[in-house]
């Protein structure tokens, strides 16, 4: 940030700083309406050698990418700073972006390499960022600020999916080609704009990035340190490190007059008596302890601080969870479903909807929705309506019963297969809420990165595998067993779900 204020004013600079520097997660909500004119372009456009690989690959291994991005933020963050990491993420990312108009017509794989391992690399840095500085400024509000910071991305994509439209197929021209059981476009006018299009989408990513970073401060939370390269040593990204050393600081000493052999004496009285932490009363021992932390609200939140940290698992310990298997499962069904969504939700459509506006709109729609239920769901869950839990259910079975008709629902009805569109986009757009969640109300805070990262790794399984996949499915048993399969594998998932206990105090090292 460019300028000094208060703690106050920066934790609103940091939130809403936090909204647009996330902006470059909205590539998996943009790459399903991208895909069918990069798509068309690799077969009727490009270089004659160009087709060195398979643009399937593009979407999954930057869903794969995000988790190993997570853990090299911390890498980043101690040699710059997290602030820093973060633009230094932001750099790469539109590079990467703006050079891809320039790959497209050279080489698939370069234009994979970039779409995908760079750019989620770059992707998952940025989330760590974003995630650290809302659960640094506003911890005791994450649930709802962690739903509507990933929601703008998604938002984002809205103004990204109408502009890309607008500038290669502003005359809804149908699809003219065929090819197996996918269709393509063949016309030049289309074809020419592609490369035009990849550099909007990169301005307008850079735009909002800009603005982020000139909101976002130094400093990743209200502590009295800064979130500098020695405090991120010892700790996950830019949590103030004088902050944890404080609270544990505090929590020994509770312990040591818990046990104290002075315990309710005049003695203790004397020596604690005075001392601005602590008070005792004639009780003694049990009400002494109990009226910790009551003479000021800066003292109360430095216990709730200690206590949170005292119950934090190491990245050891989450492995050790059925917890975390449980949301593994769970997210392996929620990012396949994601993938073919985001893949073929329009590529599908055209074989049954000509009408390439009709499934912009969709696409355009897909965010809102998204942003909307999780907006809702967050809402909902700071309030304790209902369970990280009840929301991993209700999502996952509803998945599994939108995939298993998929396939029938555009033959139907367009209508239709919009609402079946935006109800798989409401259900798998949970999984990007609920994933630091988890690892923050689960696992605890001392090690949020880490564990986040560790819970992303069912984007790694599903970005690499997914593609090994969902070829052969597609082509040797077609779009039905395509969708079925996430259907099924969705309804394994509910399975684990439901079986598994998820009280965050049983949990507890």
């Amino acid at each position: 940030m460019l300028w000094r204020c208060s703690d106050k004013c920066m934790k609103y600079c940091s939130i809403i700083g936090a909204h647009f520097v996330l902006s470059p997660l909205s590539f998996a909500w943009v790459y399903g309406n991208l895909s069918e004119y990069v798509d068309s372009y690799f077969r009727y456009a490009c270089a004659p050698k160009c087709m060195d690989g398979d643009s399937h690959w593009t979407l999954g291994v930057a869903l794969a990418m995000q988790c190993p991005g997570i853990f090299i933020a911390k890498k980043f963050a101690d040699k710059v700073g997290l602030k820093f990491a973060g633009v230094l993420a932001a750099i790469i990312f539109n590079a990467c972006t703006f050079a891809c108009a320039w790959t497209v017509g050279l080489s698939v794989a370069w234009t994979t390499v970039l779409l995908g391992v760079v750019m989620g690399l770059m992707q998952g840095v940025t989330s760590a960022v974003a995630f650290q500085y809302v659960s640094g400024w506003a911890a005791d509000k994450a649930p709802i600020f962690m739903a509507t910071t990933s929601g703008f991305a998604t938002l984002s994509s809205m103004l990204h999916n109408q502009l890309i439209t607008a500038i290669v197929n502003p005359d809804n021209l149908k699809p003219d080609a065929v090819q197996g059981s996918r269709i393509f476009f063949s016309q030049q006018d289309i074809l020419d704009k592609v490369p035009t299009a990849l550099i909007a989408y990169g301005g307008v990513t850079l735009g909002f990035q800009v603005v982020g970073y000139l909101l976002l401060p130094t400093r990743a939370g209200a502590g009295d340190g800064t979130a500098s390269p020695d405090t991120n040593k010892n700790n996950d990204l830019g949590r103030p490190c004088s902050d944890i050393v404080r609270a544990e600081e505090h929590t020994a000493h509770l312990k040591s007059l818990q046990n104290s052999e002075f315990q309710g004496s005049d003695s203790c009285r004397k020596t604690y008596g005075s001392n601005k932490y602590f008070t005792t009363s004639e009780s003694g021992a049990k009400t002494g302890t109990q009226s910790v932390m009551r003479t000021s609200n800066d003292n109360s939140d430095r216990e709730s601080q200690a206590k949170d940290t005292s119950r934090s698992l190491t990245p050891i310990q989450v492995l050790k969870t059925p917890v975390f298997y449980a949301f593994f499962m769970y997210g392996v069904s929620m990012m396949f479903g994601l993938l073919l969504k985001a893949n073929y939700y329009k590529q599908f459509g055209l074989v049954y909807i000509h009408n390439d506006r009709y499934l912009t709109l969709v696409g355009t729609l897909i965010p809102v929705v998204a942003s909307v239920s999780r907006f809702l769901v967050g809402a909902a869950l700071n309030r304790n309506l209902f369970t990280i839990k009840d929301v991993l259910v209700v999502s996952v079975a509803i998945n599994s019963v939108l995939c298993a008709f998929w396939y029938i629902v555009p033959q139907v009805n367009d209508l239709l297969y919009m609402f079946l569109i935006l109800g798989l986009a409401v259900v798998q757009s949970l999984f990007y809420m609920i994933l630091p969640l988890v690892a923050l109300q689960m696992f605890g805070p001392a090690h949020f990165s880490t564990n986040h990262g560790l819970i992303l790794l069912c984007a790694v399984f599903v970005g690499i595998l997914g593609p090994v996949v969902i070829s052969p499915l597609m082509n040797v048993l077609g779009w039905f067993w395509l969708f079925g399969s996430a259907s099924i594998l969705s309804l394994l998932a509910l399975v684990f779900v439901v079986s598994v206990d998820m009280n965050p105090q049983s949990l507890s090292p």
